[in-house]
């Protein structure tokens, strides 16, 4: 009889543990805000996206920050222009797939701004 007890409350923890894992797996689907799909290249044929006037401000308030991309930390120091530049397809793909900023950081980008980053980078990363 306790054999079955104990067999009994196992096996509806194990299905409680299963549905919330099934919960949980749901809830982080593919089909995440943050997976926004990259903007055709085609979009980016008229864009005027300035690295002084757009790009910058962007990699200044999200990445170029005290424990990120900063001088001293082991990562790319994006207070400097020419690593931006040098880094930039990189950038592109980590913002365009939403693992940069990281959201344990509590940062995020609009829509708007992968869209710059994104026809900044196919337009040539031009120091401009």
């Amino acid at each position: 009889m306790k054999t079955q007890k104990i067999l009994t409350k196992q096996l509806i923890a194990g299905m409680v543990s299963f549905a919330f894992l099934s919960i949980v797996l749901i809830s982080c689907s593919s089909e995440s805000e943050d997976q926004v799909p990259a903007p055709s290249a085609n979009k980016c044929e008229d864009s005027n996206v300035s690295l002084v006037n757009d790009i910058i401000p962007i990699v200044e308030q999200n990445c170029a920050v005290a424990g990120c991309h900063v001088s001293g930390t082991g990562r790319v120091d994006f207070t400097v222009k020419t690593n931006i530049i040098s880094n930039a397809s990189q950038i592109r793909t980590n913002t365009q797939a939403g693992s940069m900023p990281p959201a344990s950081s509590g940062r995020s980008l609009t829509t708007a701004q992968k869209d710059e980053i994104f026809c900044w980078v196919t337009n040539g990363a031009k120091d401009n």
